[in-house]
Formats: structure tokens, sequence, C-alpha cells
């Protein structure tokens, strides 16, 4: 289906509000507590739906859908471990965070520890920042070359410039706005997906329940099977280490609760969105329910190129079923979901260059002016680097929604490990925290490499354990090789 006017419409008048936006909040940066924190007098219910935006991003608006044509609400059972995960920051890793009155939260390992500690955490967090942004960038752009017919380069470049453009330009404070506004667009518009897929089912919801089986709406199963990430135990404690990490030691999502005026707003913050992330989840779960319903039950027309592979079929009802106008909204939402996730991650990772690299061992004691300069610096060139990263980790044969999460797995668990070290213990050896953070990457990566080259793929340890095992890892050996008060 080949865009109509008004599609081109609805795009640039949805370009034009974001590129406003960001201009309009962020006009008066003076310093880098202004352009990295929002001078921390953002509203905390912006913040809230500035953190969801991110993480709803490109990989749930196609995947989630995807997860549930093929099976059940299997994977809901993720949230409420999330919610358990959220709370555990809220009440663990702020206080410390606010205390410290820190920008980039790997300052507090160097306040806790020292140096190494620090720098060892801010490489990760670039490593595996750059990589799983990467992956979010391609994921998208992959979509929209599916629907829209442009060149895949063309549309990374795309996506990429105009996040750069408006983050560049207003910080965090744009940051915040625009994904405050893109979760707008992105959630209007998968009700609106849901009102044609409903209007398509003969009965409407009803309809829906009596021609879908009960077993595709199951959201627990009890059973006690270690090798099953679909179960609840499984599910529970994953999403409980992958949310603890994610949201407490990647700066990427972490900053925006460092911008709210005082430690209750961002707490209060924080655990809203945990609450929120049900019915977030419920509703691109139920697109896909729907979406089975229309071309697997009552048997609507889809291609064979769409039907063996269920992430393109929510892209393909979008382009083939929705009106002119409508169809421009929901290609719109899924460049909101992309750009909500990509302005944060290059604000995050200038805001850590500057404030753990450049400001305290390249040129310190300059002005701020001077660090607020650098920081746009910074922004663009990651920007860049992130644009590379998508165009290379196409190359990467096998299927793109789950590569971002395998990812984090290899850093998350060392990250997580190392600031549960600094805030459930007095210990400190800031020399051996950096060893002990290699060796539980190098752990799993060996692992994997074990897997890939002698056992053919087969899983010594599936993917969702390996951040419960890097943070029991970093911790324990931490904990032991570690002495009071000693190597600051």
């Amino acid at each position: 289906m080949v865009f109509a006017p008004l599609d081109y419409i609805v795009l640039i008048l949805y370009f034009v509000s974001i590129a406003s936006i960001g201009l309009l909040v962020g006009r008066r940066e003076k310093n880098t507590e202004d352009y990295f924190l929002g001078g921390r007098s953002m509203p905390w219910w912006a913040v809230t739906f500035s953190i969801l935006a991110t993480e709803v991003s490109a990989v749930t608006f196609i995947g989630a859908p995807g997860a549930s044509y093929l099976g059940n609400y299997a994977y809901l059972q993720f949230a409420f471990g999330s919610l358990l995960g959220r709370i555990l920051i809220a009440f663990l890793f702020l206080p410390a965070f606010y205390r410290g009155q820190v920008t980039s939260i790997y300052q507090f390992l160097n306040q806790r520890f020292g140096e190494r500690s620090q720098l060892t955490a801010v490489i990760f967090f670039f490593v595996t920042r750059l990589l799983a942004s990467g992956v979010r960038l391609l994921v998208v752009s992959l979509v929209l070359h599916v629907v829209t017919g442009i060149p895949l380069v063309t549309i990374i470049i795309s996506v990429a410039v105009i996040a750069l453009f408006y983050t560049m330009m207003g910080g965090i404070k744009a940051v915040i706005w625009t994904d405050v506004f893109q979760f707008v667009i992105f959630m209007g518009g998968a009700w609106v997906v849901i009102y044609f897929l409903l209007d398509a089912i003969p009965g409407g919801w009803e309809g829906l329940k009596t021609f879908v089986a009960p077993e595709k709406f199951q959201i627990f199963d009890f059973r006690l099977i270690l090798t099953s990430s679909q179960v609840f135990l499984i599910a529970f404690i994953n999403g409980c280490f992958q949310t603890f990490a994610a949201l407490g030691t990647d700066q990427d999502l972490t900053q925006r609760m460092l911008t709210c005026k005082s430690l209750k707003e961002s707490q209060r913050a924080l655990v809203l969105t945990g609450l929120l992330d049900f019915p977030i989840v419920f509703t691109y779960l139920l697109i896909g329910t729907a979406l089975y319903c229309v071309y697997e039950v009552l048997g609507h027309a889809l291609p064979p190129a769409f039907a063996a592979d269920p992430d393109t079929i929510f892209p393909y009802f979008i382009m083939t079923a929705l009106p002119a106008g409508v169809r421009g909204l929901l290609i719109a939402s899924i460049f909101a979901a992309a750009m909500s996730s990509l302005d944060s991650a290059i604000n995050a990772l200038s805001s850590s260059a500057i404030m753990d690299i450049y400001k305290p061992f390249i040129r310190p004691g300059a002005s701020e002016k001077h660090y607020l300069k650098a920081s746009r610096i910074f922004v663009a060139g990651f920007c860049l680097l992130l644009i590379i990263a998508a165009l290379l980790l196409n190359s990467i044969p096998g299927g793109k929604l789950w590569l971002g999460f395998k990812v984090t797995g290899f850093t998350y668990g060392a990250l997580l490990g190392i600031f549960l070290l600094g805030v459930l213990t007095k210990r400190s050896n800031d020399r051996m925290n950096l060893w002990v953070m290699i060796s539980s990457s190098i752990f799993l990566l060996t692992l994997t490499l074990i897997e890939q080259v002698f056992m053919d793929g087969a899983t010594l340890l599936a993917w969702p354990w390996y951040v419960v095992v890097g943070t029991a890892w970093t911790f324990l050996f931490g904990w032991i090789f570690s002495f009071r008060g000693v190597d600051k």
C-alpha cells in the first residue's frame, strides 16, 4: 500500500511537533546540570511517561504483538518481577544517588569505591548502550523499510538525525517532554489499531473471545520448569533482575529519575511506571491476539512472506487495513517508539562521557560554557556511533528483536552486582572490583562461545539467566576479595 498524501501530512506534522517541542523547552541551558538533569526541577509525572516511552521502544511495539500472535500472554508475567525490581531501585539506589548529588550514576561508584570501579562501569555502559540502542534503531528501521519501501540506510540516518536535532538543542528537558508527546502518540496509535481490529472481527470484543481459544489469553504458568522463561517463577526472577539492572545501573534510564525535584518524587515516578507497565504490555499483547484472530482464525489474506515472520504482521495490518491518515499516525507511532529510545540514549552517553571522563580527567576546571558546548559535541558523536552500530548489527544473521536483550546480559549483571556491593555492604576494594566485573563478563562470554563452538548452539545457560548469574558472581567475589575501608 502506497502512502496517501494525508499520511505524509500526518507524518510531517508529527516531525514538526517533535522538533518544536524540543526547541521550545530547551532554550535556556546555562550549565551541565541544566542540560543533563533539567536543573533537577522536572515534574514527576512527566518523568514517569518519559521512562515508559523509553522502555516500550520499538522492540515492545513490534515484538509483543508477535509474541502473543504465536503464543499467549505469558510475557505479562515479567511485569510482576519488573515491579519488584523498580521498588528495590526506589528504596536502595535512588537514596544513594540523591545523597551523592550525582549527575552520572557512575559518580556514586567513585564516591563509594574509587576511580577504577567508576571507569570500568562507564566502559561497560558505553558498550552495552551503543549495542542495545543500535539494535533498537535497527529493528524499527527494518520495520519502516518493509512497510514504506524507503531504503534501510536512509531510514536509519533520518531517525537518528531527527532525534539528534532536538536532543542536541534541548538536552534532557527536550528528551523528557518529547517522550511525553511520543508516549501519547504510540499508545494512542495502539488503541486506534485495536479499534479497527475489533471492527474487523464479527461481534467485536465478544467475537474475539468467542473465536480465539481461552488458552491464548493465559497469563500464568506455575509449573516448575527451570529451563523455560514462560513459567511464572523464572519470568518473575528474570523480570526483577532485568529491570533492577536496566533501570538501576544504566544511565540511559536512571538519568530521568535524577531530574525530579526530590527523592520522594523520583520514587513515586519510578514505582508508578511499574504499575502502568501492566496495562501497556496488555495493550500490545491484545493487538497480537486480535491479529491472530483476523488472519489465522477468520482467514483474512496474508502474504507468505509476512506469515513466516509474526513480527511483521502488525506493520502489514497498518499498511493494508487502515485508512489514509490513520495509517500515517501509526507509522508516526513506530517512529515515536524508535526516537523515544534513541534520544535518551545519546543524551545519557554524553552525560556519562562528560561527567565521568572528560570533566575529571581530560579538561578539569574548565568553564560551564565549555562543558555545555562539549556536551553537544558528544551528543552528535554518539549519534554517529549509533548509526554505525545499527548498520553493522544488520549483518548479524538471526532474529534482531531478542538480540537487544542478549547484548545487555553480558554486562548488566556486573553493573548490578557492583552497585549492590556499594549500597548493601561497607566493604571496599577498588582494584578488585575492576577484575571481578571483567571476570563476570568473560565467564558469560565463555559460556556462549562454548555453546556455539563445541555444542552446536545447544544451551548451557539460557540468556535470561545471564543477569542473575553475573550479579551473583560480581557481588559474591567482590565481597570475598574486599575488606573494610581499604583501597579507596
